[in-house]
């Protein structure tokens, strides 16, 4: 009799779930274009639904196909889109009232697409609280270009499909929540987290990437703390500039874990160069060197723009120089343009400076000159941008060839850990005639206390260390290589470097023997054997 009770309580609970009136969402301008939910896959419990294209109206009724959820437990999951620049969000109605709250706790996930290859997906991490009751529910996707979806959209490009999960009681083991990066550097990084809410007996585990794919039950952590009350750990040993995702787990008893947590992103930070460097703006400038559109040397620049940009050296050709154009009228009033190197760290010897620059009328390889209070300066800050000190001004009494031209200058003075260079250039206040352009190229920081003889046979002591090394590879001497790549035991070009740094950074490369194959300016080229660890 108890048996059949249920039974009849299941179907009466079933029947009251499907019984509910839903809104049905639309997009007015459909899914046709790209903006669908493609595909839709949460690994973790083996689900999968693929290859859906656009649904008629924008909206598929999928609640014939059941997800198995655990409460307390986040699931990573992937939509696929045929267009960029997609929202999504995910709805789970757990009071089975027939509406989705548009916040917590039935807003479950938010995430957004990104180019990954030639496909568009969105990552996310779908959050199930601890809190909810055992039982069957609908769950909504929504997907919509450029704006958040909402349960009963109407607008916009998009889809949505809606689903049921059925969720199964939290675990014994819970995952913490919360975790954050903090002290970023360009090798390090602090994580942090919150307890998790069950007994956390031995302590916690993290799993650091350079991938977006989340860890499984069975993935190798990255490192672990001992004891509950330790809810922070730092991280080493990464890559500058690189995009690093986390996860954490629990460990409450040496055979239980939870599942690992939603992740947080990071990108660490610049690396300070140690010279020899030379950049010659192939591909204009890369994320380390910085913009900005307010201020003069007097102060501290600000802002994230700038008129410098990349063109052919003294308008020969299209590429491989930067360049500022300088010019008035009535409808373009007064600019200031920086052009901010990385950080250097010139502590370590006697080093100088040199670029190559040059002046043309606007879109010609005709002679020019400065207008009465135009204004280029190349600049040097010891404190990592704050204050700055003029090392060169070139105004209108400046006789600026249109041919190429050489500068250099000594940094013995100037033995900063922190030390920047920039080019400022300046239109001034006065409406002038005169429609210039001011190219920059080839800079660098080279060390001078090499002898001729040893600055001759500086490109047959090039080394490459640590060799093995993990993730970043450092070049002793790139003041002479025009191109680096690198190359695996079959022959097969791996990566390619058109702009070489001192570091560079191989950290998604499978253990084995690389030839590192070294294009010098002058034609020649050498190749290093390195090992991946």
């Amino acid at each position: 009799m108890k048996k059949n009770l249920l039974v009849g309580a299941a179907a009466l609970f079933s029947s009251f779930l499907y019984s509910q009136t839903y809104c049905t969402p639309s997009f007015a301008s459909g899914c046709t274009y790209g903006d669908q939910i493609d595909s839709f896959q949460i690994p973790s419990v083996a689900f999968s639904h693929t290859d859906t294209v656009c649904s008629t109206g924008a909206y598929g009724d999928f609640t014939s196909q059941s997800i198995n959820l655990n409460a307390g437990v986040n699931y990573p999951f992937q939509i696929t889109h045929g267009f960029g620049d997609q929202i999504v969000k995910i709805w789970i109605d757990f009071d089975n009232n027939g509406t989705f709250t548009d916040a917590a706790p039935e807003l479950v996930a938010t995430a957004s697409s990104i180019l990954q290859g030639n496909d568009n997906i969105t990552y996310g991490n779908l959050s199930i609280p601890a809190t909810v009751t055992p039982g069957t529910y609908r769950m909504r996707v929504g997907d919509r270009y450029s704006t958040d979806p909402i349960p009963c959209n109407t607008d916009g490009y998009g889809e949505a499909h809606d689903y049921t999960v059925v969720v199964g009681a939290a675990p014994s083991c819970i995952a913490p929540t919360a975790p954050t990066v903090s002290a970023i550097t360009a090798s390090g990084a602090t994580l942090s987290w919150t307890a998790s809410s069950s007994a956390v007996g031995v302590g916690y585990e993290y799993y650091v990437s350079t991938s977006q794919t989340a860890p499984t039950n069975t993935t190798q952590a990255t490192g672990s703390v001992t004891g509950s009350a330790v809810l922070t750990t730092p991280l080493s040993n990464l890559a500058p500039v690189t995009n690093y995702y986390v996860w954490v787990r629990s460990v409450c008893t040496a055979t239980t874990k939870s599942s690992w947590s939603v992740s947080t992103i990071f990108k660490t930070l610049c690396a300070v160069e140690v010279p020899n460097y030379t950049f010659d703006f192939t591909g204009g400038v890369t994320e380390c060197w910085q913009r900005a559109d307010a201020g003069t040397p007097a102060g501290t620049p600000s802002g994230n723009d700038s008129n410098w940009y990349e063109d052919g050296f003294l308008n020969n050709g299209y590429e491989g120089a930067m360049k500022v154009n300088l010019y008035s009228n009535a409808w373009v009033g007064r600019f200031d343009s920086w052009l901010i190197t990385p950080a250097f760290n010139l502590s370590g010897g006697a080093y100088q400076v040199k670029f190559d620059y040059g002046l043309t009328q606007y879109n010609s390889t005709d002679p020019s000159s400065l207008g009465s209070d135009d204004l280029v300066q190349f600049v040097i800050s010891q404190d990592g941008g704050t204050t700055w000190n003029v090392l060169q001004t070139w105004d209108a009494s400046s006789a600026v060839s249109n041919t190429s031209t050489p500068y250099s200058f000594s940094l013995a003075n100037y033995p900063g850990a922190n030390t920047k260079f920039a080019f400022y250039a300046t239109n001034g206040d006065v409406i002038d005639q005169n429609d210039t352009e001011f190219f920059i190229d080839n800079f660098t920081v080279e060390n001078t206390t090499l002898s001729t003889s040893e600055t001759n046979k500086i490109k047959d002591k090039i080394q490459a260390y640590p060799n093995p090394f993990a993730d970043v590879l450092n070049i002793t001497d790139i003041s002479g290589v025009q191109t680096i790549s690198v190359v695996d035991v079959s022959g097969k070009i791996i990566k390619s470097f058109n702009k070489p740094e001192t570091r560079i950074y191989l950290a998604g490369l499978p253990s084995g023997m690389y030839m590192i194959v070294l294009q010098m300016k002058d034609g020649s080229k050498q190749t290093i054997k390195a090992i991946k660890k």
